[in-house]
């Protein structure tokens, strides 16, 4: 799942009811209901179409043009509708003025920082989505589907260690630990079998991811203000401050 402030216009495709092919649900009509003012101004597009072939390899992906927001979604994802309120509510927060790290172009020396700055975003403003979608009485993307994913990753991560990409992913995987444990909504006993994989395989990032999302935690993050200054201090403690700018509400660069 990406965001971005770079994009086309496009024409509402579909109706209210129906988007990219897929009948909603009523609870998630009751969502587009709730939200109708955002949603009128949001165009879905098909994410296998997207001219970045790094974003089609995505589920979700945000852009805003200035004028027209755009949601782009994989139409075949295991949960289309909880995809779709999850891309939704990030870019409600991000018109609310939440902030959001910039995805610098790829250096060739170090073609990861993209990607880091799309965790950084999601370790502060994934958690603040779920908040917002359970409080409103939605469901939140199919944590289960989320977890496996999730394991499989460490997985392929844990066998790359004493890789030239061991600095990614000691970073990757701070970013990926201080996420779990601010989303609340990642609980019981798959989401602890999870941590515990993470803590036994990468045991240093695990260490800080713990310091500093206790941090985070004590401070909150839950207006655009706070989430600026803890998403701040994850890119910080990361040493990626001079590779992954931040926006604020204002629009200023940090």
């Amino acid at each position: 799942m990406y965001d971005d402030v770079n994009s086309n216009e496009l024409p509402f495709p579909e109706p209210i009811d129906t988007i990219l092919g897929h009948v909603l649900s009523p609870e998630t009509g009751r969502f587009v209901a709730e939200h109708a003012d955002f949603l009128l101004r949001v165009d879905f597009n098909d994410v296998s179409f997207h001219p970045a072939p790094e974003v089609r390899s995505s589920e979700g992906y945000y852009s805003y043009s200035g004028k027209r927001h755009s949601i782009w979604l994989d139409r075949e994802s295991a949960d289309f509708e909880g995809l779709l309120m999850h891309e939704t509510m990030r870019g409600i927060l991000l018109e609310q003025g939440y902030p959001r790290a910039i995805c610098p172009p790829v250096p060739h020396s170090c073609p990861y920082f993209p990607y880091l700055g799309f965790l950084l975003s999601s370790a502060i403003i994934d958690p603040i989505i779920d908040r917002r979608l359970t409080q409103g009485g939605f469901r939140v993307y199919d944590r289960k589907v989320l977890i496996d994913r999730i394991a499989t990753r460490v997985g392929m991560d844990a066998r790359q260690k004493n890789s030239e990409e061991y600095e990614f992913l000691t970073r990757k995987w701070i970013l990926l630990t201080v996420l779990l444990s601010l989303d609340s909504t990642f609980k019981g006993d798959d989401a602890d079998s999870l941590n515990e994989l993470i803590h036994d395989k990468f045991p240093v990032s695990s260490k800080l991811a713990d310091r500093l999302a206790a941090s985070i935690k004590e401070e909150g993050f839950t207006d655009p203000y706070s989430a600026l200054i803890a998403m701040m201090r994850l890119r910080d403690a990361l040493k990626l401050q001079d590779m992954i700018p931040i926006v604020d509400k204002g629009g200023a660069t940090w």
